[in-house]
């Protein structure tokens, strides 16, 4: 059953927004833990989890559900990212504690009510960290990008919890993603149908191994700007590598006509964080 509760979501920040961010001291910085985002309700011993549109999401392992069952305050809705390659839970926003209902509340007011709710609770729910001053901004950042984490969110600190809606057009803080590029070798159309049964204007893409086998990654839509015959090298922008060593959010920048296939190796994918246990 939905709870009626659209997550707030996430626009796109650009790098000049990013240095704007830096000195602002209304804004905090947080790690964009790439999850699944989940709205969690305990109400007594019930734990029921939703997605960002409020409908009934895939459910908690039994080990977190015990966990948040423990937790005492007996009634809380909180805002979190479940991260299932390490079976954990990050809590970056809540709009119940306790009876007090907190959605209304600035966003800095909500952080004092999760610290104080969820600090030293349990080793998989972990509150969000946060940067504030332009230093620890600046730290964060740089930590970030070299533990290979997917971005960061700048947030208001003044603003009440903002809903999306069933579209999610309605968005207001920001993310800032780490984009990655690499050379791939196009390996043919891809063989995938869209909704209306024709097959999507997309090729696939693939890397070679260390033993010669060329890998398929990812499929990617065409651009219309140059051909993607079999075998052609290009460059692809992508958010970050799973343990499978596919690539996340691809996307077909440009031709690479100074590269050969055999130059597009497997080594160039950079993991995420998140897919190293």
């Amino acid at each position: 059953m939905p709870i009626g509760i659209y997550a707030e979501l996430l626009q796109d920040a650009t790098e000049a927004q990013v240095k704007q961010s830096v000195n602002n001291p209304n804004h905090v910085w947080q790690e964009k833990h790439n999850g699944d985002r989940r709205l969690i309700i305990k109400q007594g011993l019930d734990i029921r989890d939703f997605n960002r549109k409020g409908d009934t999401a895939k459910g908690l392992t039994p080990k977190l559900i015990a966990a948040l069952r423990s937790h005492p305050q007996p009634n809380f809705i909180i805002d979190t990212e479940y991260v299932g390659a390490f079976n954990a839970i990050h809590v970056f926003d809540a709009l119940q504690i306790g009876d007090d209902i907190i959605a209304t509340m600035s966003y800095g007011t909500r952080l004092t009510y999760l610290h104080s709710a969820f600090d030293g609770f349990h080793t998989d729910i972990l509150p969000i960290y946060s940067a504030i001053t332009p230093m620890d901004k600046i730290a964060l950042r740089e930590r970030l990008e070299a533990e290979r984490a997917e971005g960061f969110v700048f947030k208001d600190l003044s603003a009440p919890y903002r809903q999306s809606n069933a579209s999610g057009t309605l968005r207001y803080n920001w993310r800032f993603k780490f984009w990655k590029t690499l050379d791939a070798v196009v390996i043919g159309d891809s063989k995938e149908l869209d909704a209306h049964g024709r097959n999507k204007n997309s090729v696939r893409l693939g890397l070679y191994l260390p033993n010669g086998t060329l890998k398929d990654i990812c499929g990617a839509t065409k651009k219309s700007s140059f051909v993607c015959a079999p075998g052609t090298v290009v460059e692809l922008k992508y958010l970050y590598g799973s343990g499978e060593l596919d690539v996340v959010q691809p996307a077909l920048m440009h031709p690479r006509f100074d590269k050969t296939a055999k130059e597009c190796t497997i080594d160039q994918i950079i993991v995420s964080k998140n897919w190293n246990k």
